[in-house]
């Protein structure tokens, strides 16, 4: 047979490293997530050993589930933790770990993640991936993904009738409400101005509606209320067209009230509208969530504001008809620069 020639031995060789060339970018798209892709992309799913329904906080890049600390590189701006493990937000992308180091699953500029009330559902709105305008702003897409199966089961971006007539999505949206607002039993929720306003979204992917009115959404620290001071230092619920004097939540059984801002340390009765102090050892108290239907828990701390807890710190948990909160962990210090960081969703209430 005869011998190739010089000529076409460097032809074959071009050929042969431009085709590993393109086998090893395929490669890298296909598993690259900061690769922008209208694909849907999916949770991983883990087996962690911390108690799921145990108090959650994060201080930098330390997130602590009950004694269970999880070290995170990037360290989380907002987080959710599941039976599955804890996916949070860092640098523009979504992020999951059970424990070990943390994966980088999509890029998706999201502010915020939601997890249903059965822990199954994280929601957010996917501002990163989806269809863009002339100007090159992405759609953002309202995502719901199942936690146990790691599968993406919503993702439903405005109806291409609106979406043709969107216009300039950045000037929208600095104008508009645009966001995931939270799950109820049987629907996730989002603020989507292209298709016109607040759209229900049925789990069971049947057709999404346009709604007027928001039903309460149950979140980590209960239900959002207004409350309204009254003349014995207690508080209730205001009532329709009551000026309210404080935003509040309501317990997940729906006995007690918190203040949403700072307090000494107290609930009151729903009903009744008394007070019921707690000794939580400091003097501030934030509140950070529920175990259950009769304790929560919150950051105790010696300085902050209205909103914010700083100075010398701990995490305690309180049950409604006792006086005393038992600590969480150990003390810590909160700086200028440090925040104490609440989960935004847990199975908590199974």
């Amino acid at each position: 047979m005869p011998r190739p020639s010089p000529r076409a031995l460097a032809v074959a060789a071009l050929v042969a490293l431009l085709g590993l060339g393109a086998l090893v970018a395929c490669h890298e798209d296909a598993s690259d997530p900061s690769v922008e892709s209208r694909a849907p992309f999916v949770l991983p799913v883990g087996s962690p050993t911390y108690d799921a329904r145990s108090p959650a906080w994060a201080v930098g890049p330390a997130l602590h589930v009950g004694d269970v600390v999880l070290e995170l590189d990037p360290a989380p701006t907002a987080f959710v933790v599941t039976r599955w493990g804890v996916h949070y937000l860092a640098e523009g992308s979504l992020w999951s770990s059970d424990g070990g180091a943390a994966r980088r699953v999509a890029q998706v500029d999201a502010t915020s993640l939601t997890l249903s009330p059965d822990g199954r559902h994280v929601g957010l709105m996917d501002a990163a991936r989806g269809p863009q305008d002339e100007s090159g702003t992405p759609l953002a897409v309202p995502v719901v993904l199942d936690a146990q199966t790691g599968e993406q089961v919503l993702r439903v971006p405005a109806p291409v009738a609106a979406q043709e007539d969107m216009g300039d999505l950045e000037d929208l949206y600095e104008d508009a409400e645009v966001g995931f607002l939270g799950f109820d039993a049987d629907a996730a929720y989002a603020a989507d101005p292209v298709a016109g306003g607040v759209r229900r979204l049925p789990l069971d992917g049947s057709e999404p509606t346009l709604v007027d009115r928001v039903p309460a959404l149950a979140g980590e620290r209960g239900t959002p209320v207004r409350l309204r001071e009254l003349p014995s230092d207690g508080m209730r619920v205001a009532g329709p067209g009551e000026q309210s004097t404080a935003e509040g939540w309501l317990s997940p059984g729906g006995d007690a009230l918190i203040e949403a801002e700072r307090n000494r340390g107290v609930w009151y009765d729903a009903t009744l509208g008394t007070p019921h102090p707690v000794e939580t050892g400091d003097r501030h108290f934030y509140l950070g969530g529920w175990v259950d239907d009769s304790t929560f828990y919150g950051a105790a701390s010696a300085r902050g504001s209205a909103l914010r807890p700083s100075g010398r710190t701990v995490v305690v948990t309180c049950t409604l008809g006792e006086r005393r909160c038992e600590r969480v962990g150990t003390e810590f210090g909160l700086s200028g620069r440090q925040s104490l960081l609440f989960g935004t969703g847990r199975p908590a209430l199974l």
